[in-house]
């Protein structure tokens, strides 16, 4: 997993991508392609939860709910972190995206959308993109990961 960002003209991105190196068993392989795809689904859900006047909880809570529904919860069991913070100057600050925010977001607003399942003694996966909230819903700066063989697509 590499979490990673950068600064451009004062502003932060971040972004995390996680993929194989080396050779996984067939066995270890398939589990961790299906934890990718829940966690795919679950930035999937996220986002379009996210718009002007949602809260940031309700935001949070899709993608936990998905997690969550696939037999990797309850709670915060193996989705271990909110789902997102703020990015603007600072990498990290407000809104937080996390279950009992009642900040509602507002258009112009960019945060991080960044689900994870982490299985201890196993492995984790967490992909992170950033989004803006437009006034009409939400938007990734960067495509999702297409998968732990591809984890940025090939431009």
């Amino acid at each position: 997993m590499i979490d990673d960002g950068c600064t451009v003209e004062g502003y932060q991105s971040d972004i995390t991508r996680t993929f194989v190196l080396g050779k996984a068993s067939e066995k270890v392989r398939d589990k961790m392609n299906k934890v990718f795809e829940i966690v795919h689904r679950a930035q999937a859900a996220a986002l379009a939860a996210a718009r002007p006047g949602v809260e940031c909880g309700t935001v949070d809570g899709a993608a936990r709910k998905l997690i969550t529904d696939a037999g990797y919860g309850p709670d915060y069991k193996y989705f271990s972190h909110r789902l997102g913070h703020g990015i603007g100057m600072d990498g990290h600050e407000w809104p937080y995206l996390v279950r009992g925010n009642t900040t509602r977001l507002q258009s112009n607003v960019t945060t991080s959308n960044e689900p994870g399942i982490y299985i201890r003694g196993e492995f984790g996966v967490r992909l992170e993109d950033d989004m803006h909230i437009t006034e009409s819903g939400a938007e990734l700066f960067t495509p999702q990961s297409p998968s732990l063989d591809d984890p940025f697509g090939k431009s």
